[in-house]
């Protein structure tokens, strides 16, 4: 069994509350592009038997079929079918509240709202719910997700954080493009590369490597896309790129999640996560020690909820760059395998999160692409679809590959690659 405290205990141990998931992300994004997903799917298969879940668009019976026949899930769902791109899903239960009342009401428990991202909507569909939030102000989960903010937090706490300068865009001023270009090239004169990134950016978003060739091309994409402020940083060689969760609780206490080793593609797009690889111990205790710091300056200012620290692992240090407060993708990927783990009593010390595309297709089409190593409700060395919301439009969705071993993950993966290919 995993020996930190499993994420739902930490959101309530109180079985008298009713914890409700909105897990739509679009709260997080004002500023939206077609690579912006919802993924209120996310909480179907982390959430426990006597959970809500409230989805923005329309549930997938026969991925909700599949998970109820492996006794994950809950059959408490409320369904908005809106199509829209615009409108989140605290929006839509703020204007229109009686749908989850009415499943309030039947289950008779007080509620505990939990979104993705606590903003002001988030605040506000708390409200029309009666529910406490877990989650931190708005003003709070914005101060922790702004990159540029989080460095400062950092070295105010005399943290170490990599060098670099925040660059502010004024487009219509025609000096601001040459102040870039030697912002840039200040710290090319010691590195080969440097990233450019924005301050509000996720999953690649807003994240730029440059060697100085392109920089007017750049600054023209970064300035078209709206983006204010981004930060102008060292491209580091790195060793490892681990992600370190803590949750803290309604009443503040501090909960270690554990940390993960980060997959990013081209060392800086974050596409999964693996558990079960050791981190060197001195690199696993500066970081705990590290984040244990920031975490408990952030629950003295009132935060609450999920809290994720990107570090990267260098030869000139260990640092934080990331402050991800609101829950992490791998967040629900920790709670399936908890879930599992309790229902089968079985450890499962390996797994690991990738995002992946397939041919848009059903879910009943993908559960035959996975035969024979789709997840049964018993069996290890299997493979769990996660994320599957955007799997007849899109073919976009998520693997867990939950292992006895890397041997085994490695072997799963492989398979996954062999039916891409066919």
């Amino acid at each position: 069994m995993t020996n930190f405290p499993p994420l739902r205990k930490c959101i309530s141990n109180n079985d008298s509350e009713l914890v409700i998931y909105g897990t739509d992300n679009f709260s997080q994004f004002p500023r939206r592009e077609a690579s912006i997903r919802s993924k209120c799917d996310r909480a179907l298969a982390a959430a426990c038997s006597d959970d809500l879940v409230v989805l923005r668009t329309t549930l997938d019976r026969d991925y909700h079929n599949w998970l109820r026949s492996c006794d994950l899930g809950s059959d408490h769902i409320v369904e908005y079918k809106s199509e829209s791109t615009t409108v989140s899903l605290s929006e839509l239960i703020t204007e229109d509240p009686a749908p989850v009342l009415k499943i309030i009401k039947k289950l008779d428990k007080k509620p505990v709202y939990t979104p993705w991202f606590s903003g002001a909507l988030e605040v506000k569909a708390a409200c029309a719910l009666g529910a406490e939030l877990f989650g931190a102000p708005h003003a709070l989960t914005l101060k922790y997700n702004d990159k540029a903010e989080f460095k400062a937090i950092c070295r105010e706490l005399t943290i170490p954080v990599v060098a670099g300068e925040t660059f502010t865009f004024h487009s219509e001023e025609s000096t601001n493009y040459q102040e870039m270009v030697s912002m840039v090239n200040r710290h090319l004169t010691t590195y080969k590369t440097v990233i450019i990134r924005g301050t509000l950016g996720e999953s690649g978003m807003s994240l730029y490597k440059t060697t100085g060739a392109n920089l007017q091309e750049l600054y023209r994409e970064i300035a078209a896309s709206g983006e204010k402020q981004v930060l102008v940083e060292p491209c580091l060689e790195l060793t490892s790129t681990p992600n370190d969760q803590w949750a803290i609780s309604r009443g503040g206490t501090l909960n270690h999640l554990g940390m993960l080793d980060q997959i990013c593609m081209k060392g800086m797009v974050h596409v999964g996560n693996v558990k079960g690889q050791q981190l060197d111990p001195d690199v696993r205790d500066y970081i705990y020690d590290t984040s244990h710091h920031i975490v408990t300056d952030m629950a003295k200012s009132g935060y609450c909820g999920v809290v994720g620290i990107d570090y990267i692992v260098s030869g000139e240090g260990i640092f934080p760059v990331e402050n991800n407060a609101r829950f992490n993708g791998s967040s629900y990927v920790s709670m399936v395998v908890h879930n599992i783990e309790m229902l089968t009593a079985t450890s499962i010390p390996f797994w690991k999160f990738i995002k992946t595309r397939t041919a848009p297709c059903s879910f009943s089409e993908l559960t035959g692409l996975l035969t024979p190593h789709l997840y049964d409700g018993s069996k290890l060395n299997s493979i769990f679809p996660l994320n599957c919301g955007e799997l007849a439009e899109s073919g976009d969705f998520s693997l867990v590959l939950l292992a006895k071993s890397m041997e085994q993950i490695f072997k799963l993966e492989k398979f996954w690659e062999n039916c891409l290919i066919a």
